[in-house]
């Protein structure tokens, strides 16, 4: 838990640092930042219930899904509002109604929607096949990662479009980021003239993309991952099978002391012994005190 809280305030910082203007102020986005974390929130919580409802097992391993799940959703943020500041470009947000604020919504959800259904849709697929496995705790993870996963594409779809409408609508009114109650001065300095195309965008268009479709740029990409794909087929032929079945078992769980104590005393194999008991439940409900 300590690691999920430092993690989100971590994606906040980042989130509000990129989403906008670093500084609060004429475009900055500190309150979306929260919202896309809200979003992710909303999303875990209730694809751990409806799994829960399910009948799903929770183990160990469901620990990282709030980890995955914050990847994805802080994904789907981006794309959703550099799609906003895309259908912006050269039209200042004083010139825009409410009707055109919603026209634009709905131009940058169709923008956006696309890809994060798409990506959604993959990760999605890939996580129900998976939940086939023959192992529970491996299946049970990933139901558990594909039901989140459409929470969060549903709701990056609904909720977090819905508060960036409200947003541009806060920004245009000038009030001030987190405290939206209250209205800022103007700044000379601050005149909009619309969304501008940011550092990112640029560097692709104007030096990424001319230098991987030049000759010499493809030739590079050619020998470069054919090289890639030749070294992992490599790895994947010499790749050892081994016995992981304690790595899913909790470190201070006693069955890890056990299968020590049986390396230890026990190391090579032998006829297998098993004492059986009457009104075992009964030992097995003390076993802490008879240790």
């Amino acid at each position: 838990l300590p690691f999920v809280n430092v993690s989100y305030f971590i994606a906040l910082l980042f989130l509000g640092a990129t989403l906008g203007s670093k500084v609060c102020g004429r475009g900055s986005r500190w309150a979306m930042a929260g919202s896309a974390l809200i979003l992710i929130a909303m999303a875990t919580v209730a694809g751990f219930g409806v799994a829960s409802l399910a009948g799903l097992i929770y183990g160990p391993v469901h620990s990282v899904l709030p980890f995955v799940l914050l990847g994805i959703g802080v994904d789907d943020a981006f794309v959703i509002a550099n799609a906003f500041d895309r259908e912006r470009e050269g039209v200042p947000r004083d010139s825009e109604d409410d009707e055109s604020l919603v026209k634009r919504g709905s131009r940058a959800l169709a923008r956006a929607g696309a890809s994060i259904t798409v990506t959604s849709l993959t990760d999605l697929v890939a996580f129900a096949i998976s939940s086939t496995s023959a192992l529970p705790a491996l299946a049970s993870f990933c139901a558990y990662a594909s039901i989140n996963i459409f929470f969060l594409w549903a709701l990056a779809a609904t909720f977090f479009t819905a508060t960036m409408v409200i947003d541009e609508k806060r920004q245009r009114a000038n009030k001030r980021d987190c405290l939206c109650c209250m209205t800022r001065k103007s700044l000379p300095e601050e005149e909009d003239t619309g969304a501008k195309e940011g550092r990112t965008p640029t560097y692709f268009r104007k030096y990424h993309a001319p230098k991987i479709l030049s000759k010499p740029g493809k030739a590079i990409i050619l020998v470069f991952f054919a090289g890639l794909f030749g070294f992992g087929l490599y790895g994947l032929i010499n790749l050892p099978v081994e016995d992981s079945a304690r790595n899913f078992i909790p470190a201070d769980s006693y069955i890890n002391d056990f299968s020590a104590t049986a390396d230890k005393y026990f190391p090579t194999s032998g006829t297998s012994l098993a004492i059986t008991f009457e009104n075992g439940m009964k030992i097995y409900n003390n076993r802490e005190e008879l240790a």
